[in-house]
């Protein structure tokens, strides 16, 4: 942890296998089930498809934990 990622937000429920199989990765967090893209060397792979495939609404701040 600790570490800056890039949530997906307005996921839907028909949206999770196909946003798993493009690997994003997803945690629980208070309740509530969060997608990540890694921050690893696959990432830029991962946002390109994303992008491709669901283009970009809004960019927002971090909430305050």
């Amino acid at each position: 942890m600790g570490t800056s990622r890039i949530e997906l937000t307005g996921i839907t429920d028909s949206m999770r296998k196909r946003l798993r199989a493009y690997g994003l990765f997803s945690e629980i967090i208070s309740w509530k089930l969060r997608f990540f893209v890694p921050v690893d060397a696959s990432g830029p792979a991962i946002i390109g498809k994303l992008l491709d495939r669901f283009p970009i609404e809004r960019i927002s701040e971090r909430e305050a934990a």
